[in-house]
């Protein structure tokens, strides 16, 4: 078997077993969140948006980058791993304390005493996130994507189980805090017994830090610069236009990230892991392809969103969530191009080049906290929205441009080859949906449970979507829109032969 074919095959069972981990993650996320929408109010999804933001920091703080920096070093021994291991065990009891400690702070930037109540328990995720960070990167250089898959299933379910009955019952925004706590800690069992406690536990060695702190000290930079530009819309949101607010837009912002953490997700998960044991030249030539696919899928599912916006909403979250479709509809420019910007991470981690990582997300980190202050500071969601959008575009554009400048075989002109033939595809699908959805009244108005009628309009649009687009992309040769055709034409046959 040749190195393109191993390679081929390795990306083909990363991208398989993350479907299946991130879809049907995604289907149990939907539908915990659709009861939750219906039993909680935006104010108290609002302070839990605000809390995450401050777990994602401290978890920021006990990763140091150490996941990818494991993956990539790997001559480190099963001692060097424990030791790692330990590191991350004391660091996350002593982050743990810390968060907890700040429910004072919380509570008095933000003038609401709920902070005391949640901070300390839902602080427990950061000690069981940063306790997981070896045995899951285990998992994932060893390429056991079957397993993250299995992991992650049963996590979401059961910790989305418990939260129903809780909101049911009235226990409120700790609904949502046992939620995420049962989640992670669940998470933390598994992936270690999945990875083998004795490659976690037992005689150690602290050399492992060395080897990789190089390596993780970039990377760490770049998700701390990250982390600030992801999230300083829903701090300065909180703070200067209200928790409400912040509730509104963050459901619409995490039904936005859910295709991006999707799609792209699945190919990010398996890129370093696949990538890392083969030259530069063929990892080039597989990506350059796989970034056109994903651009398609940007557009196809941007288009979408953009023209369904209001009844995605209203399905999913219930009334009272109406200006959530707007800020969502100003988001789609920020699918279209992050969903491949997202991708980028693990070419640089594969190329070992974190301090251009690096440098990207000091650039993105400038635009998107500018686009986000201005549309704050003028107090309009919908324009932070539009902004951040923009912002992406500034970004996409420079990240693509130093990974060409950088690497001889990441050359622009091959890597988005396909995106004007797409951008056109896109155009006259645009269009051409707009006409039908504007022009056709729905076929099931009739039907007097709301929820109900905006669901199968979803449905019949998105199949008629789904045909349009491969039919025009075919048309006119898009490889792309191909590449999918005859993924799809494969259960086709086989549904007519079972039919036969």
């Amino acid at each position: 078997m040749s190195n393109t074919d191993a390679m081929n095959r390795d990306l083909k069972s990363g991208f398989v077993f993350g479907f299946i981990e991130k879809y049907s993650n995604l289907i149990v996320q939907f539908a915990v969140t659709m009861v939750l929408a219906r039993f909680l109010t935006p104010s108290e999804f609002g302070v839990v948006a605000t809390v995450m933001v401050i777990i994602f920091f401290f978890n920021l703080l006990g990763e140091m980058g150490l996941g990818p920096a494991i993956i990539y070093h790997k001559e480190l021994t099963t001692e060097e791993i424990r030791g790692l291991f330990l590191i991350c065990l004391i660091l996350g009891i002593a982050l743990y304390f810390i968060f907890s400690a700040g429910s004072f702070v919380a509570v008095d930037f933000f003038n609401n005493d709920v902070y005391y109540g949640v901070m300390p328990l839902i602080g427990a995720m950061i000690l069981f996130s940063v306790v997981s960070i070896v045995p899951e990167t285990l998992l994932r250089r060893e390429k056991r994507f079957s397993a993250v898959a299995i992991i992650t299933l049963i996590s979401a379910l059961t910790s989305g189980a418990i939260a129903c009955v809780m909101a049911y019952r009235g226990y409120g925004v700790y609904a949502l805090v046992w939620k995420s706590i049962i989640h992670t800690g669940m998470r933390f069992v598994l992936v270690c017994v999945y990875a083998g406690w004795r490659n976690l536990i037992g005689r150690i060695a602290l050399t492992g830090f060395k080897t990789v702190l190089g390596f993780s000290t970039y990377q760490f930079m770049f998700n701390f610069l990250n982390y600030f530009s992801r999230n300083s819309d829903k701090i300065l949101i909180s703070k200067f236009i209200g928790e409400a607010a912040v509730g509104l837009y963050d459901m619409a912002y995490r039904l936005m990230m859910l295709p991006i953490q999707n799609i792209a997700g699945i190919a990010t998960a398996a890129l370093q892991p696949v990538y890392s044991t083969f030259g530069q030249k063929e990892v080039a030539e597989s990506y350059n392809g796989l970034v056109n696919k994903i651009f398609f899928l940007g557009f196809f599912v941007a288009i979408y969103i953009f023209l369904f916006a209001d009844k995605i909403i209203y399905v999913l979250y219930g009334p009272g969530w109406e200006r959530s479709a707007v800020i969502l509809e100003c988001l789609t420019p920020f699918l279209v191009f992050q969903i491949v910007l997202a991708t980028t991470g693990g070419i640089w981690q594969t190329l070992g080049q974190t301090k251009s990582l690096f440098y990207c997300g000091v650039f993105s980190s400038i635009t998107s906290v500018l686009a986000i202050a201005t549309g704050v500071y003028l107090n309009n969601l919908y324009l932070v929205a539009f902004l951040l959008s923009m912002a992406s575009i500034l970004n996409f554009i420079q990240c693509f441009w130093l990974l060409h400048v950088k690497n001889e075989n990441f050359r622009m002109e091959v890597l988005l080859k396909g995106m004007p033939s797409t951008a056109l595809l896109s155009a006259i699908l645009l269009a051409g949906m707009f006409s039908i959805v504007y022009w056709m009244p729905s076929p099931f108005g009739f039907m007097t449970n709301k929820t109900l009628s905006s669901l199968c309009d979803l449905a019949l649009f998105g199949v008629s979507q789904l045909v349009i687009t491969m039919a025009l992309g075919v048309m006119l040769k898009n490889e792309s829109a191909i590449f999918f055709a005859r993924i799809l034409q494969k259960p086709l046959r086989k549904m007519k032969l079972i039919a036969g």
